[in-house]
Formats: structure tokens, C-alpha cells, sequence
């Protein structure tokens, strides 16, 4: 996906910064793009390309860190959720999409348009199975996968559906 932030200098969203020195903002930091919206963020493990995070301020009260990480069944609780539209390696700095109006995508195993995504046991991975009894909300998968791919998808605001909140 090609994305640039508007109205922003020095904002690379492909460019992974490995140190806090090289940062254009201070993270969590949201900048406009020509695609929807993205927040800087630094990764707690590694995230790849597509993932669906989760991303908070860190729990450390010393640090203004805002951690990320790829979202999977057992790390959402109370986190907010944006996809990897770039790889961002452990500790690594790096923008995550927190709304993509088009052109976006999202890791998935397999995937019917017009089927609620559902988090899966693989981080930062969605499915449409539905066995985990997590679905995911303004989340919209834009084209059928079979098999592990990262189909064209569109979101804004991704939240756990409000009735399976855990």
C-alpha cells in the first residue's frame, strides 16, 4: 500500500526507526494520511507486515511508550487495535494504520467477504471461523482468501464485537 501523511513533515510510514532519537513525533502521536489515520508506536515483539495489533501506553509509569504487538485471543483485553501495513522488528519504532479508508490489508488464514473476521490463536492473524468466539468489528475484508494471504480489507475503529468482550 502506498499511503503519505498530509499536512506532516519528516512522517515516513514505510520507515522503521530503531531508536528514540530518530523519531519525527513523539509516539503515539496520530497523524492524517491520504488513506485514513495512523498512530507511532514501538513494537514489543516482532510485528510483520499486515498484522493485526493491539497497541496501549505502556505500563511503565516512567516511559511515555506506547507498546504494540500482534493481536491474538489471549492479549486484547483493554488495548485499542490498528493493523501493520509495514514490518516493525522488537523494539523497533514504526506506524500502525488505526483506519484505512482503501488499499489496506490484513493478515488472514482463510476469509469470505461479507463474514465477520474473528480473532485466531496466531498473532496478528484473523480468520472467519469463528470458533474462538472473538469477532472483530469495523473490520471488512474486501476480497476471499482459501488460504494464508493478506486479502485487500478496509477498517476504522476496530473493537472486539460489544457482545463478546473479554
Amino acid at each position: 500500500m502506498t499511503d503519505t501523511a498530509t499536512g506532516q513533515l519528516g512522517v515516513d510510514l514505510d520507515f522503521m526507526y530503531l531508536s528514540a532519537d530518530q523519531l519525527p513525533h513523539a509516539q503515539g502521536t496520530i497523524v492524517d494520511t491520504a488513506n485514513g489515520r495512523v498512530i507511532l508506536v514501538q513494537a514489543q515483539s516482532a510485528i510483520p507486515q499486515y498484522a493485526l495489533c493491539v497497541y496501549a501506553p505502556s505500563s511503565a509509569a516512567a516511559s511515555a511508550s506506547i507498546d504494540a504487538f500482534p493481536a491474538s485471543l489471549t492479549n486484547v483485553s483493554g488495548r485499542l487495535f490498528a493493523v501493520a501495513q509495514t514490518s516493525i522488528a522488537k523494539s523497533a519504532y514504526g506506524w500502525l494504520h488505526i483506519e484505512c479508508h482503501k488499499e489496506g490489508r490484513v493478515n488472514a488464514t482463510t476469509m469470505e467477504t461479507g463474514v465477520v473476521p474473528c480473532l485466531t490463536g496466531t498473532g496478528g492473524v484473523i480468520d472467519d471461523a469463528g470458533t474462538s468466539g472473538k469477532q472483530l468489528a469495523n473490520l471488512w475484508v474486501l476480497e476471499s482468501v482459501t488460504s494464508a494471504s493478506a486479502p485487500r480489507a478496509v477498517w476504522r475503529g476496530i473493537t472486539l464485537d460489544r457482545d463478546q468482550l473479554a
